[in-house]
């Protein structure tokens, strides 16, 4: 079984796992507004969850949850900017089941709410 060695990790991971964490990666920004589970995320790229979260830490340098947080929150900040949509089809969008969870992790992440920050960029 080939092996790739990462330049920032001394662990290896084989070919098919590499591949597996960019398929389960490419599933994640083909549809942010699912509601994703790890486990089923694992088992859709050909791994189990628990490597699916090592490798994918070692490869991106960024956690699964964290990736999809990030993918989520950029896509919400450029709806805001740039269409009239309103916050719940943003949310929605983004794959939030509530405009409160939706408000209050953008306000964690960004730290405005989404309504304060379409008032900056969009003030007219």
């Amino acid at each position: 079984m080939k092996t790739i060695s990462l330049i920032t990790s001394t662990e290896k991971y084989p070919l098919s796992v590499i591949k597996s964490v960019h398929n389960a990666k490419d599933f994640m920004n083909a549809d942010i507004s699912l509601h994703l589970v790890l486990k089923k995320l694992a088992k859709q790229s050909g791994t189990n969850e628990y490597t699916l979260k090592k490798a994918f830490k070692a490869i991106f340098k960024i956690s699964v949850y964290q990736y999809l947080l990030k993918t989520r929150m950029e896509h919400a900040l450029k709806l805001i900017a740039e269409t009239t949509c309103k916050e719940t089809v943003i949310a929605e969008q983004c794959g939030y089941e509530t405009l409160s969870g939706f408000i209050t992790t953008f306000h964690k992440y960004f730290g405005q709410k989404p309504g304060d920050v379409r008032k900056y960029l969009q003030p007219f």
